[in-house]
């Protein structure tokens, strides 16, 4: 019954991110946060994205504006091994706490949807963006939709947005896992919980190309703007149970 319960979390988290640019991980934060302990949340994440990601990459291939990958890259490689090697020292309470305020500040950012762009966003500006999402997300597991902000005022919309975010989260995944492996950090039992949720994920990412296909840009955008405020009181009521807890 447990691992049915994954499957259909993966589902319904791969589901949304694909039709409002990403925030699966962030999704299943707080969901996995009742179930598991609290260490292992992150790992499992991490396997549950390697596993689906691939998928939304594949489909979405053709859209990838690859100028913004070759500057994520660099910084998201190296930003994902310092992430890993935080995440069995530092406490990501704060992080998270700060991730979730900039998420709610997005309403105002972007004047409850009325202004296309909220600051100027260059190519050079995804080399360090990468660098500082992948850190934290080697620390709580996930960043959710913490680059659409950038990736808007760049100009990305809808497939191209997917694609890009997809395929980068595949190389920093990928470099996270190999990291908690490397450091000893991640179990089997979180190794089949996050395959469960992946193989969940994959599916969810398919039922949902045919919906983005069909929406316009001003109705994805409006999707990724509600998802932005969302993901951000996720996060700060979990920081703040977790802070509490403490």
């Amino acid at each position: 019954m447990f691992y049915l319960f994954l499957l259909v979390a993966g589902v319904i988290a791969w589901m949304i991110s694909t039709v409002a640019a990403g925030g699966a991980a962030m999704l299943l934060i707080p969901i996995l946060g009742l179930t598991l302990h609290s260490q292992s949340v992150a790992p499992v994440i991490t396997v549950a994205s390697l596993m689906a990601n691939p998928s939304r990459t594949f489909v979405f291939w053709q859209h990838i504006y690859w100028p913004a990958v070759r500057w994520l890259l660099p910084g998201s490689l190296i930003g994902a091994v310092a992430g890993a090697v935080a995440f069995t020292q530092v406490p990501a309470e704060l992080l998270q706490l700060m991730l979730g305020i900039f998420l709610i500040s997005t309403i105002w950012q972007y004047r409850f949807g009325k202004r296309k762009k909220s600051f100027p966003m260059p190519l050079l500006g995804f080399l360090p963006l990468g660098f500082i999402v992948a850190f934290i997300s080697g620390l709580i597991g996930g960043t959710g939709p913490v680059m659409n902000p950038f990736f808007l005022n760049h100009g990305m919309e809808k497939e191209q947005l997917v694609a890009t975010k997809a395929i980068n989260s595949l190389a920093l995944q990928g470099t996270k896992l190999l990291s908690y492996v490397s450091l000893g950090v991640i179990s089997l039992e979180m190794g089949i919980q996050g395959v469960i949720i992946g193989l969940g994920g994959i599916a969810g990412v398919f039922w949902a190309r045919h919906h983005l296909q069909k929406i316009d840009d001003e109705r994805f955008r409006g999707y990724t703007l509600l998802l932005m405020p969302i993901g951000g009181i996720i996060l700060v009521a979990k920081a703040t149970f977790e802070i509490i807890g403490a």
